[in-house]
């Protein structure tokens, strides 16, 4: 219930934080079969949060092992389809909890669910794609293995800027990785790299730095700008420097507007009943 509330309320407040979005492949997604998104990983949980309001289905996204250290956070982070995946820098003795993870995937997978797996391993402000980890191929292999059928689409988010409101945003979806696609699904080191191959020339396709595009969301975005404006101004100035040197800037931004858009315009609207 939480999930798909925030799925439509978040949705609503993104059209005041993007200024255009553009998306390309959406017919690669498989409306009743189980889907890994393996994606390009530019925006922190911005990149999660998007593609959960854009794609129709429930995603369950792989993050950070070590926001699930609290209980209550745990509870909260599987509430909205979140979980663990753990890398060598949160610790060796965590390693072995991926496997519970990848069998939680499988899990998913079986009822032809969807996950999302940041497949370069970490994020980083950039614009090109990064080498990548090994946790993609595993999961895809493993699951063909277990004679579970996943499709993967390889997916990227580009965007134009990162220290701001008002982005232009390129989403693509390109054409799917299948388990026909490979004569042997065993997880080994051989097929992990031509798997890894496969995956790295579908996300060089689809990232990129064309934004020259229009749609009526800018249009929307710049008649709601003067009004939101001063809001703006001020989640920047106080943003902008407790995120300076990360890539949290924009994640942290959209999630305190989340809950400031609503009480400023409040704050607006009653202002103008007093002077009107």
């Amino acid at each position: 219930m939480l999930y798909g509330f925030l799925k439509v309320y978040v949705g609503f407040i993104l059209k005041f934080f993007v200024k255009d979005l553009k998306i390309s492949g959406m017919e690669n997604i498989p409306a009743d079969r189980a889907v890994m998104f393996a994606s390009f990983h530019p925006n922190s949980f911005l990149d999660a949060i998007l593609l959960d309001c854009i794609v129709d289905r429930p995603i369950w996204s792989l993050a950070r092992g070590d926001a699930f250290k609290r209980a209550w956070v745990r509870d909260l982070l599987h509430k909205l389809c979140m979980m663990p995946i753990y890398r060598i820098s949160e610790g060796k003795e965590n390693l072995d909890k991926n496997d519970e993870t990848f069998e939680k995937c499988s899990e998913v997978f079986r009822t032809k669910g969807q996950v999302l797996i940041f497949s370069e391993g970490l994020c980083t402000n950039q614009t090109q794609l990064l080498p990548l980890k090994k946790g993609t191929a595993r999961l895809a292999l493993q699951t063909w293995n277990a004679g579970i059928d996943v499709t993967v689409v390889p997916t990227a988010l580009n965007y134009d800027q990162f220290t701001s409101t008002g982005k232009k945003i390129v989403l693509n979806f390109e054409a799917p990785i299948r388990k026909e696609d490979f004569a042997d699904h065993q997880v080994s080191g051989a097929n992990v790299l031509q798997f890894n191959q496969k995956l790295k020339e579908s996300l060089e396709r689809a990232v990129t730095r064309d934004f020259s595009f229009f749609t009526w969301r800018q249009g929307f975005y710049y008649l709601t700008f003067l009004v939101n404006f001063p809001l703006y101004l001020l989640l920047g100035a106080v943003i902008r420097p407790k995120t300076r040197g990360t890539v949290f800037f924009d994640s942290i931004y959209l999630a305190v507007l989340i809950f400031a858009l609503p009480i400023y315009w409040l704050i607006v609207f009653a202002v103008l009943m007093f002077l009107f």
